[in-house]
C-alpha cells in the first residue's frame, strides 16, 4: 500500500479519536452527577444523545471518505479559493459558516433536551462541528480537493456566531437560515448532490423585527413574522458553469419565527429552535444581476 495512502488514512482516525476522546470526557464528567440518579439507565436522554453523536460522527465521517477522497490520493496542499470571487461567487463559503452553524445549534439544543450542563454543552456543541471541518479540510488537502484555510475559517466563523448567540441573546435577534428548492430542470436531470446545486441555495439573515422595535412599535408587527435578507448565484453550480455568466443573487423576503408556534415544553423547544435554522418559502423579491427584480408570491430560489 502507498504510505502516502496510509498517511491519508491516519489523519481519519485522528478525527475520529478526537471525536471519541470528547464523548469520553463528557461521559466522565457527567457520571459522578448521575451515580444517585436512579433514572440515569441506558436509554436516558443523556445516554441516547452521546451515543447518537459519536455513532452519526463515524457514519458521516465513513460516507464522505468513500464519497469524496478514496481513491484520489494528492500529495498534501493549501489552496487559498477567496470569498466572493471565487468559483462560486462564495455561496459556498457562506454554505460552509451555516453548516457549522446548524451542527452547533443542533448539538447545542439536543444536548439541552437531554440535561447536559451548561459547561458540556458548549464545550461538546463546539468541539465537534470544528473537529468535523478540520477533518473535511484535512481530508480534501490529500486529494484532489485541497486543503482551504478560507473554508475552515468559514466554519469556524458558524461555530462562532452560534456560540455568541448563546451567551449575549441579543443575537438571536439575527439568525443565520438556509432555503433549498430544485428547480424544475435539475429535477429532471439531477446529477449532483445537492450541497452541490449552488443555483438552488439561498443563505439567509433572518431579523426578529417584533423584537428589534420599540416597545409602543413592536404592538404593531407580528411576532410570528421576521424579514429575511438573502444571498445566492446563478450559473455556479457544478454543472451550469458553462451555461452563462455567474451572477449574484438577492433577494428579500418574509421569514417565520418558528419559536413562537405555542407548542410547550422541553422537546417542542428544542424541535421548534432546530426547525427554526432553515427559512420556509414566503412572499418575496428577487435581485439577479443585469436581470429586472422580481416579485415571488412564494420565492423558493
Amino acid at each position: 500500500m502507498n504510505p502516502k495512502y496510509s498517511l491519508r488514512q491516519a489523519c481519519f482516525v485522528i478525527a475520529l479519536t478526537s471525536i471519541f476522546l470528547s464523548q469520553s470526557a463528557v461521559a466522565q464528567r457527567e457520571e459522578g452527577n448521575a451515580a444517585d440518579d436512579s433514572t440515569h439507565a441506558f436509554f436516558s436522554r443523556k445516554n441516547v444523545i452521546t451515543y447518537g453523536i459519536v455513532a452519526h460522527s463515524i457514519f458521516t465521517t465513513y460516507v464522505e471518505y468513500k464519497w469524496w477522497w478514496e481513491g484520489n490520493y494528492h500529495p498534501f496542499q493549501f489552496q487559498y479559493e477567496g470569498f466572493l470571487k471565487d468559483y462560486a461567487l462564495g455561496v459556498d463559503k457562506i454554505g460552509h459558516t451555516y453548516t457549522s452553524h446548524f451542527y452547533f445549534h443542533t448539538l447545542h439544543n439536543l444536548m439541552k433536551w437531554g440535561g447536559y450542563d451548561e459547561s458540556t454543552d458548549l464545550w461538546v456543541s463546539s468541539i465537534i462541528p470544528a473537529v468535523y471541518a478540520l477533518s473535511i479540510e484535512i481530508g480534501d488537502g490529500f486529494s484532489s480537493f485541497n486543503f482551504s484555510p478560507d473554508d475552515l475559517g468559514f466554519n469556524l466563523l458558524g461555530v462562532g456566531y452560534g456560540l455568541l448567540q448563546v451567551k449575549v441573546p441579543f443575537f438571536n435577534n439575527f439568525k443565520i437560515k438556509w432555503s433549498y428548492f430544485p428547480s424544475a430542470s435539475r429535477l429532471n436531470s439531477f446529477k449532483h448532490p445537492f450541497s452541490d446545486d449552488y443555483d438552488d441555495h439561498i443563505y439567509w439573515l433572518a431579523i426578529n423585527v417584533h423584537d428589534l422595535l420599540p416597545e409602543q412599535a413592536a404592538t404593531y408587527w407580528p411576532r410570528f413574522l421576521n424579514i429575511a435578507l438573502g444571498y445566492g448565484g446563478k450559473n455556479i453550480s457544478v454543472d451550469l458553469l458553462n451555461s452563462g455568466p455567474m451572477l449574484r443573487k438577492f433577494a428579500i423576503a418574509l421569514d417565520y419565527n418558528i419559536p413562537t408556534i405555542p407548542l410547550d415544553g422541553d422537546t417542542w423547544e428544542a424541535v421548534k429552535n432546530i426547525v427554526d435554522l432553515f427559512h420556509f418559502p414566503a412572499p418575496g423579491v428577487r435581485f439577479v444581476e443585469t436581470e429586472p427584480a422580481e416579485f415571488k408570491p412564494v420565492l423558493l430560489h
